[in-house]
């Protein structure tokens, strides 16, 4: 199962999660100096907390999506049905373009249509929650906290400007990748898409792929990692790491 072989990755939660308060700046430097999850075209799916978190393997998510507009995503945070099952929202912070891309961001990966931006557009927003577990659930149901920032964003334009100019981050620990024939996007994020055109020609290769669709070329299924269904369909995903 993806799960077991997860879990003997399991960390510690960030002690920047740990201690970050309502009020305080955006940690940028802390928040992409952790492992992150980057999961483009996420819309409101709740796998790739369940699967990351429960495992206590990574801590940090990017969710990013055209489609999702603010007042849905801080509807759903503020829906107790909705909302990551076992947590509270105890931390909200708005991002403006400058704390994600403090110092500009011009593409210099081009697809042959030309990229949206990361902001620009009447609804693009960026949010950090941080979620805290409930009383009652334990560390088998998740971690402690965890870290999320939204963002209605294209999904290739912000991993280049997130992952891959200055001040340079570290690539995500995964890539979470499944396209949809009627998801809006103008390329694929899985194998002969842009995404992976981009972390080819800048190096910014994600450790792990998780996946639905045929894995990126030079990565291979992790053995005995079985199957973790996930996406608006529930389709089974396949955990793929780099060569």
């Amino acid at each position: 199962m993806a799960e077991n072989y997860l879990r003997t990755l399991a960390e510690p939660v960030p002690g920047w999660i740990e201690d970050f308060r309502e009020g305080e700046p955006f940690p940028r430097n802390a928040f992409f100096g952790s492992r992150v999850v980057y999961y483009p075209g996420a819309g409101d799916d709740g796998s790739a907390v369940r699967l990351f978190n429960s495992t206590h393997s990574c801590h940090c998510f990017v969710y990013v999506d055209y489609a999702v507009g603010q007042a849905k995503v801080e509807g759903s945070i503020g829906d107790p049905v909705r909302r990551f099952r076992g947590y509270d929202p105890v931390v909200r912070l708005h991002l403006p373009e400058e704390a994600l891309t403090p110092r500009g961001w011009r593409p210099r990966v081009l697809p042959a249509e030309p990229p949206r931006m990361i902001f620009g557009r009447a609804q693009s927003f960026g949010l950090l929650v941080i979620f805290e577990r409930q009383p009652g659930f334990v560390d088998s149901h998740g971690a402690r906290r965890f870290a999320v920032i939204f963002l209605a964003a294209d999904g290739f334009a912000a991993y280049e400007a997130l992952f891959c100019r200055p001040p340079r981050s570290a690539p995500p620990f995964a890539v979470v990748i499944q396209d949809h024939g009627f998801g809006g996007n103008y390329d694929r994020f899985g194998r002969g898409g842009h995404l992976e055109r981009i972390a080819r020609e800048l190096s910014a290769y994600p450790r792990f792929l998780w996946s639905a669709e045929e894995s990126w070329e030079g990565y291979s299924r992790v053995p005995g990692a079985g199957a973790a269904m996930g996406g608006m369909h529930g389709n089974a995903r396949f955990l793929y790491s780099r060569d």
